[in-house]
């Protein structure tokens, strides 16, 4: 009995021994980085490989990808746009498979001077302006080569590349930004860029203060060369431009700038130095606000959206002018009519005082041939020898036209001067026909009030007009999401 219960006790702990045992061994086969001997597989696959040669004759398929970590920013004076990438390559060389070596890990992770040792496609950004690898503080790029000979190689880049801009419709545009990789060393018989299945990815919400992302797409082209056709892997990035800033630092203000020029129209006509202060004052502040605008785009030489707004901004208030300009023309035609209408009257009353003093004493009958004058209402001035010489040519022809009448009375008269030659009756048609049109005694004239008050009305409502058929037309030709 005790022999079996020793036996027993032995049995146990030889057991636990031997479970002791095998979990020490399996501790110590654990496949870690630092039990793999990395410089004896690199030496290895090394021994025979030529940098030079493809990895498979027929030519080699590098799959690329890209996460994008943000955008910088975009310019539209140099027509670029910056933004941080995380760019993959991926293709198979064959001659780096280490399965045949029983490494314990799938994949292993080698620094970026792996790169320097074996055969790389090449690629580049070929439409670039600017890269250049982040390094912070060492430089960001990794290589994994898994055990089939599978190369992931992976780089973080700052780039800068150009932007196709189209301004016309700015600032309700949309800016279309193109990244463009390509093998620089290897043609199309060589090496063949395509796409990964998930072609970009974006780690981080874009958010630029003037626009938004609001779509990408990529694209294969094969570009010929004279030594050969290419292949071209690209992505073009469509940013719409965010134009609630113009609205309210551009369309708002010049809108009030016009609207304010027009207060002019309820001023009096004598009150032309205050209008002609706002007139000019909505020029200049409406030049001002188109300069503040312009200073940040490029000089192109078609017309933007913004400027067909300006410019007609610009008529309107330069139409205000040109009107206030008539108003002081027809009031000072109208100030010389009432003038030259006292003077003639005063005129015309000493002149029919006189011929009735002749009349009587030369005893002829107080006939006399009637004539019709045109006269204007009578207003008192202050100044009587500037009347004099504003009328003055009024006064010559009534003097003239006196003078006639007194030729065809002393005709009629038996003691007078001997007759006239007699006119012939077609010289006087186009007088009668003058006065049949037009008779002396109706007037066809437009007063300065008058036009202001049309002004009035014609200025807002062809403004209301420009306005309608402004934003109808560019909001049909807008080709972007409101």
């Amino acid at each position: 009995m005790t022999s079996r219960l020793l036996f027993q006790v032995c049995l146990f702990a030889s057991i636990l021994l031997f479970a002791a045992s095998s979990r020490g061994v399996k501790q110590d086969k654990r496949c870690t980085r630092n039990s793999i001997n990395l410089g004896h597989i690199i030496d290895e696959l090394l021994k025979d490989y030529d940098t030079h040669l493809l990895p498979e004759s027929e030519g080699v398929n590098v799959t690329i990808e890209l996460h994008v970590q943000g955008v910088s920013g975009i310019s539209e004076i140099t027509a670029d746009f910056e933004l941080d990438i995380m760019y993959s390559e991926i293709w198979q060389d064959p001659r780096l498979s280490f399965k045949h070596l029983n490494v314990c890990a799938t994949n292993i992770t080698l620094k970026s001077d792996f790169r320097d040792k074996i055969w790389t496609p090449d690629t580049c950004i070929i439409n670039s302006k600017d890269s250049k690898i982040h390094s912070s503080p060492s430089e960001n790029t990794f290589v994994i080569l898994y055990e089939h000979g599978l190369l992931w190689s992976n780089f973080r880049l700052n780039v800068k590349a150009p932007c196709k801009m189209d301004l016309k419709m700015f600032p309700f545009d949309s800016i279309q930004c193109m990244l463009v990789f390509e093998s620089y060393s290897f043609n199309t018989d060589e090496v063949r860029l395509l796409w990964h299945d998930i072609p970009v990815t974006m780690m981080e919400k874009v958010e630029l203060p003037d626009f938004d992302l609001i779509g990408w797409s990529t694209d294969h082209q094969r570009l010929e060369y004279p030594n050969g056709v290419w292949d071209r892997a690209q992505v073009k990035f469509t940013f719409a431009r965010r134009y609630g800033f113009y609205l309210f630092q551009s369309y708002f203000p010049t809108s009030l700038t016009v609207i304010s020029s027009w207060v002019g129209f309820f001023f009096d006509v004598r009150s032309v130095s205050a209008r002609i202060t706002l007139g000019v004052s909505s020029l200049l502040a409406l030049t001002f606000q188109f300069g503040n605008v312009l200073r940040h785009l490029p000089r192109v030489s078609y017309i933007k959206c913004l400027d067909v707004w300006m410019i007609f901004s610009v008529i309107f208030i330069f139409c205000t002018l040109v009107e206030l300009a008539i108003v002081c023309q027809l009031n000072r035609w109208e100030r010389e009519r009432q003038i030259g209408s006292k003077v003639l009257g005063h005129w015309l009353n000493q002149i029919r005082k006189t011929r009735s003093k002749e009349a009587r004493s030369n005893g002829t009958p107080g006939e006399g041939v009637r004539k019709r004058f045109l006269l204007s209402p009578v207003n008192k001035t202050p100044d009587a020898s500037e009347n004099e010489r504003t009328a003055s040519p009024m006064l010559a022809r009534v003097l003239q036209a006196d003078h006639e009448e007194q030729n065809n009375v002393n005709a009629l008269h038996p003691f007078s001067d001997p007759p006239a030659k007699k006119r012939r009756w077609w010289s006087d048609i186009p007088k009668r026909i003058s006065q049949i049109c037009c008779p002396p005694d109706r007037e066809f004239t437009i007063t300065s009030v008058q036009v202001d008050r049309c002004s009035m009305i014609m200025f807002p409502l062809s403004f209301l007009v420009f306005n309608i058929t402004y934003w109808f037309i560019y909001f049909m030709k807008m080709d972007r999401p409101m």
